[in-house]
Formats: C-alpha cells, structure tokens, sequence
C-alpha cells in the first residue's frame, strides 16, 4: 500500500499518525504542491478532487480520509481500531461523521473568518465531546479510528491555542491522544529544528 500525502494538514496528519501508532505496512508518500503535483495527470488518475491523502492498494485508489482510516483498520484488524459489533461500528461512524460535518467546518471558519469568537463556534462542540468522553479513556471507549480523526483537528496550531480549561475531559483526552506514537512522530517542527524539513 502506498499513501499520498501531506503530513501538516490534519486530514493527512489522522492517517499518517494511524499507520505510524499501529506499525502498518503502508509507505508514505509527500506529495510536492509546489510542483502541482496534485495537479498531474498521474495523479487525477488518482483522484479527480486532486487533494491529499490518497490511499493505493493494488488497483483500489481510495480517497476521504475517513474512508481510509476505517479502510486500513478494516485491513489490519489487529488495531482493533474499528468495531465489528454493528452498535459499537455505528457509534464510530457517528464520530467520524461528527468530526467531518461539525468539527471540521468550524476549525475552517475559525481560519477564515477573522470575526468568528472561538467560544462561539468550537465551545458548544467540545462540551458535547466532553459528555461523551465522561467516564471513557477515548471517544467509543477503546482506542478507534475516531479518535485519530478528531485529534488531528485538536492538535493543530489553531487547536493547540483553544482553552479547554472548562471541558476537562476533553482535556484529558487531548493530553493521552497528543502522547500516541502517532502522533508523537508526525508532530510537526518547523524548518531548521532538530528533525524538522530542510528549509
């Protein structure tokens, strides 16, 4: 299997950081925008959205990084990552779904919209996580591919900034997930630093 990527973007960092924490047999692949890479026709082959990551598997091009989170769960069944019990499945995909349809848009606006209050947007959403997380290690309880999916979003530079002093276990859980060999190696440092990209 191969991955296309481009770790600094939470979409990419979700899945980079799943292969990394469980040891998959998966290759990573940077894709080069300064090279409009994404833009040949080798890779609109690919994926005609032309936008990163990109899971090859033999003849499959799978693209959506929920997709390919519960894809390679699905492959590698030792991550115990995803649920065969149809309940417990569901509640994931809830989350998955959650993080694309609520998080997700909220993380944008926040970049976009110079005049948008982070207690406004982001708050009511974490409190429904901090519920969530009441009593729970992790989002379904047992490590899964939601929390890769959410995390990639608190864990950004934007994330890192919110206060979340008043949902505690959204706080706690940030803490452990932040701590995950995932997403400890694809933390990213800036140019020049030990271990950072060349400048």
């Amino acid at each position: 299997m191969l991955l296309h990527s481009f770790f600094i973007t939470p979409n990419n960092r979700k899945v980079e950081a799943f292969i990394k924490h469980f040891d998959l047999d998966v290759d990573i692949h940077q894709v080069n925008f300064r090279e409009h890479e994404n833009q040949t026709e080798a890779f609109l082959a690919m994926n005609p959205m032309g936008k990163v990551p990109v899971l090859v598997d033999g003849d499959l091009n799978l693209w959506e990084s929920n997709a390919i989170l519960t894809y390679l769960a699905t492959m590698f069944p030792a991550t115990n990552a995803l649920p065969t019990d149809a309940r417990a499945r569901a509640d994931v995909d809830r989350w998955l779904h959650w993080q694309s349809c609520h998080l997700m848009p909220a993380m944008g606006r926040l970049k976009t919209d110079d005049d948008a209050d982070p207690e406004e947007v982001l708050k009511p959403l974490f409190r429904v996580l901090d519920i969530q997380l009441r009593d729970k290690e992790f989002v379904c309880g047992a490590l899964s591919v939601a929390d890769f999916a959410i995390a990639a979003y608190t864990l950004t530079k934007l994330g890192r900034k919110l206060d979340y002093s008043d949902v505690p276990n959204v706080a706690a859980w940030r803490e452990r997930v932040a701590s995950l060999k995932g997403f400890v190696e694809t933390q990213y440092k800036d140019p020049g630093m030990p271990g950072g990209p060349p400048r």
